[in-house]
């Protein structure tokens, strides 16, 4: 085998890999879903909402309470 069966093969073989391993891959996707019985992984939703509301204030205040304001400037006289 010299350099020129690798030069003409290689690309050869890489579309011959390219094509299968798409036609295989949408087979696979089919047949999957098939065997789910066409059905989805997930469900579809028009709008999402919670089913309670929490408010963490003393979570905030110790937040906000725990930060110092600087000034711009110096407050010695």
């Amino acid at each position: 085998m010299d350099w020129l069966d690798l030069v003409v093969f290689a690309p050869l073989l890489a579309l011959y890999g390219l094509i299968f391993g798409v036609i295989g891959g949408a087979l696979f996707g089919m047949l999957l879903q098939a065997l789910q019985g066409g059905r989805w992984y997930f469900a579809s939703l028009r709008s999402m909402q919670p089913s309670r509301y929490e408010v963490v204030v003393d979570e905030a205040v110790r937040l906000i309470g725990g930060l110092q304001t600087t000034g711009g400037g110096s407050t010695r006289t």
